[in-house]
């Protein structure tokens, strides 16, 4: 008999861990109590918004990130261009759409950085609001001008400066992108002057540059990389500490006797971020997905080919290192004379 009491015991007790089991999965299983929400992500499109206008740079870098992620996910990554303001309009675009990892902002060095000293009056806090996913690559500038000016080095460009008095003019994708702070500093660090001229866009500018609206640039070779190949447009220096491979011809600001320079214009670079209070998880699983395909040696050598130097960062660090950027720009930008 105390053995049968026994072994109707154990078996009650095996019921009921049965039964708790069961109990868990099932409420697991509904909707918002997964406690990976990875599990499943993305189990739909996700929208990669571009700050910028089409072309160039802007574009490129996520468009070849996404194409790599898609075959990661097994999912579509969508491209979304929202230009305007300086970076602004995408950025809040990305403020208002739900925090679920399904819409991630592209953002540049001045998204993150910099705008919120350039438009006060905006209220952004982006490194309250955003969170990095990873950084993706640093852009090493190019000091480009019209080939039809008889322009061939960074002295002539600033000798050239220098008669003009003022009366040239330079562009950027757009004020208070980083190619427009770039030459501001460039012109500070000559002791120059000439007229910023702000475009819709990489593309446009770099049309408009090698039309002859505007005189020269700095700007990263992906945007020039046409421009450049069919003579309308010359490189004169590279703002790096070593020559780009696909430009081996084009000598550094030091070899070309003007180091300040690379001191006075920091790296422009491309991250992927996502709003502040998206899930760990999804931010997580993001991350893990980039710095994985960023590895790949298709990735490596289309960034490559575009001048471009794969930066792979992502965790708490990254967010630290952010905010001490920030901190340099402020002190930069005071004093700095912008033509917005």
């Amino acid at each position: 008999m105390t053995n049968t009491l026994v072994a109707l015991h154990r078996a009650g007790l095996r019921c009921r861990v049965v039964l708790r089991r069961l109990v868990v999965t099932a409420i697991l299983a509904l909707p918002g109590m997964s406690t990976q929400a990875s599990d499943s992500y993305p189990d739909q499109p996700v929208h990669i918004v571009v700050p910028y206008g089409g072309g160039g740079i802007a574009d490129q870098v996520p468009r070849l990130l996404g194409n790599q992620l898609q075959r990661h996910f097994g999912q579509a990554f969508i491209i979304e261009s929202k230009p305007g303001a300086g970076g602004l309009i995408g950025a809040d675009y990305l403020l208002r759409q739900p925090a679920d990892g399904y819409t991630v902002l592209s953002a540049a060095t001045n998204n993150l950085v910099i705008n919120q000293f350039l438009f006060p009056d905006q209220k952004l806090d982006p490194l309250e609001q955003f969170t990095p996913i990873a950084k993706l690559v640093s852009v090493p500038l190019l000091i480009v001008v019209n080939a039809e000016l008889p322009i061939r080095s960074l002295d002539e460009l600033i000798a050239y400066l220098r008669v003009q008095k003022g009366d040239a003019n330079y562009g950027s994708p757009s004020a208070g992108t980083l190619p427009h702070l770039a030459g501001a500093l460039l012109l500070q660090a000559s002791n120059t002057k000439a007229v910023h001229v702000p475009y819709r866009g990489g593309g446009a500018m770099v049309t408009g540059l090698g039309a002859g609206e505007v005189q020269f640039a700095v700007i990263g070779y992906l945007s020039v990389q046409a421009m450049l190949q069919s003579g309308r447009v010359r490189a004169l220096a590279v703002v790096a500490p070593q020559r780009l491979a696909v430009l081996p011809e084009v000598p550094t600001v030091q070899e070309a006797g003007w180091g300040k320079l690379l001191a006075a214009i920091p790296d422009n670079w491309w991250m992927l971020v996502a709003r502040k209070d998206t899930p760990a998880e999804r931010r997580e699983a993001l991350s893990s997905a980039v710095l994985s395909v960023l590895q790949t040696p298709e990735l490596v050598r289309q960034y490559e080919d575009a001048g471009l130097q794969i930066n792979a960062q992502a965790g708490p660090a990254l967010e630290q290192e952010l905010r001490q950027e920030a901190q340099v720009w402020q002190e930069k930008l005071q004093g700095l004379e912008l033509n917005m």
